[in-house]
């Protein structure tokens, strides 16, 4: 039995546990599977036996919505609504798809009828992440005391004090959450800074005039740091909004204190290696790579020509170099789960970029999302393991969004104007940092996840609109 098939039939046998239409049921199991083909034949079964069924019409509204087929998935959630108007996730999915699609009187519509109707908690972070931010966000003032100029009128009068560097990003927050580590090219080539969130101290960490260094990743305990180093590309910014095995630039995988003393190189040996992240117990590091393996673990002696990239792991000392993926198109930009037991990826499929997750020991990959709208990127996994925060080009923007870690319950965290990229959590999965350019330039912005945006600010933003 091939593990499409295993996965099925678990997913079936869990289903039927819960109870429903068994008919309904199948078609769950098999989007589940991303069989979305087998699954409208089930659902459309399903309304053949009974055209009152709510649930599969709901459900088949969902599978056209993943196929970017608005107009059906519009007609199932009516029909859908008309059948159970009091279900407010099948409301927020017809207003979600009117939304998405450009109608966005009636999707207005749809959500302050939810809102009018006391929703839970899940919806309104639901709602709250389509028509905007779904947590209270704030713009994390990275610039030093000596980063700003003054802006004039045509007369000669003082307008406003502005930042006079073009870009920050790269954000990582350390696991206490009281440093942020970061890239600026302010002096026209990417350099790491260091700064305490609270007091706004400012610490420049590289200082290399013909090299740039972005991607820093704290270690578990917060004494160290991982980052990129390679050529200076003459102030241009850097972050890798996908894996990119056709860039023919170099990069190598640095470590260093976290206050910029005792940098060593992680790998000595030419190619792209980008992207570190730290082991739980901080003695390894993942990373993506093109470059090729000297020897295959199997095969000693033989040699691999790796033209795209992968996915490795290697021991904090430079040893023990593992090859974790072994595809013909790119992976990259690894996560390791909280447990130290999984890692979750960014990988292609027919030119669409999902998210994956391997062993780390390398093994069996596992799909995790699905569907045609949009691409998937720079998964990180939340502190207890249960979510994965993602960027995701849906709709034609880069936005946040968080799921299980099985790729079920989506939600939208951010839709402001603007792209939003390179998400990066505390430990305490209280404060996510990530960077944007919503304010003209990039910069680092700090959400804080123990504050939603409240009810009346949803009747607010959607009265204004």
């Amino acid at each position: 039995m091939n593990t499409r098939s295993y996965l099925f039939i678990s997913i079936f046998v869990v289903l039927l546990a819960c109870g429903g239409d068994p008919t309904v049921e199948r078609g769950k199991a098999f989007l589940e599977t991303g069989d979305t083909t087998s699954a409208i034949q089930q659902f459309q079964a399903a309304l053949k036996q009974n055209p009152s069924n709510a649930e599969a019409y709901y459900q088949l509204g969902l599978v056209h919505e993943g196929l970017a087929d608005a107009t059906q998935a519009i007609d199932a959630f009516k029909s859908a609504t008309r059948l159970a108007p009091k279900r407010a996730e099948i409301t927020l999915a017809l207003g979600r798809v009117y939304w998405h699609s450009g109608n966005r009187s009636l999707a207005r519509t749809e959500f302050q009828n939810l809102l009018s109707g006391s929703p839970e908690k899940d919806i309104l972070l639901q709602l709250a992440g389509i028509t905007g931010d779904a947590y209270h966000v704030r713009r994390i003032r990275t610039e030093g005391s000596d980063d700003y100029e003054q802006t004039f009128t045509e007369k000669g009068d003082m307008m406003t004090f502005t930042a006079k560097y073009s870009d920050d990003y790269s954000p990582a927050i350390s696991p206490d959450g009281q440093w942020l580590a970061f890239t600026s090219n302010r002096l026209q080539n990417a350099e790491l800074y260091l700064m305490d969130i609270a007091t706004r101290s400012l610490q420049q960490l590289t200082h290399t005039d013909e090299l740039d260094e972005y991607m820093p990743a704290f270690s578990p305990d917060g004494k160290s740091i991982a980052f990129v180093s390679e050529r200076t590309r003459g102030g241009m910014m850097l972050p890798s909004v996908q894996a990119s095995g056709s860039d023919p630039r170099t990069a190598t995988i640095y470590l260093m204190d976290i206050d910029g003393r005792n940098q060593r190189p992680l790998i000595d040996i030419e190619g792209a290696q980008r992207a570190p992240v730290f082991s739980p117990d901080g003695q390894k590091i993942a990373f993506e790579s093109k470059a090729p393996m000297q020897e295959t673990e199997s095969e000693p002696g033989s040699t691999e020509n790796n033209a795209t990239l992968e996915i490795y792991a290697i021991h904090i000392d430079g040893r023990n170099k593992k090859r974790l993926t072994h595809n013909d198109v790119d992976d990259g930009h690894p996560t390791w789960a909280p447990n130290g037991k999984q890692i979750a990826f960014t990988g292609m499929v027919d030119d669409i970029y999902h998210i994956f997750s391997v062993n780390a020991d390398g093994g069996t990959v596992q799909r995790l999302t699905y569907g045609n709208i949009g691409s998937h990127y720079h998964p990180t996994f939340s502190p207890d393991g249960k979510r994965i925060i993602y960027v995701s080009n849906a709709h034609n923007h880069y936005t946040l969004w968080t799921m299980d870690t099985d790729g079920r319950n989506k939600t939208q965290l951010t839709n402001h104007i603007g792209a939003h990229f390179e998400p990066s959590l505390s430990r305490d999965g209280k404060t996510l940092v990530f960077s944007s350019d919503r304010s003209d330039h990039m910069r680092i912005y700090l959400m804080d996840l123990t504050k939603p945006v409240p009810i009346e600010t949803l009747k607010a933003r959607l009265a204004g609109m």
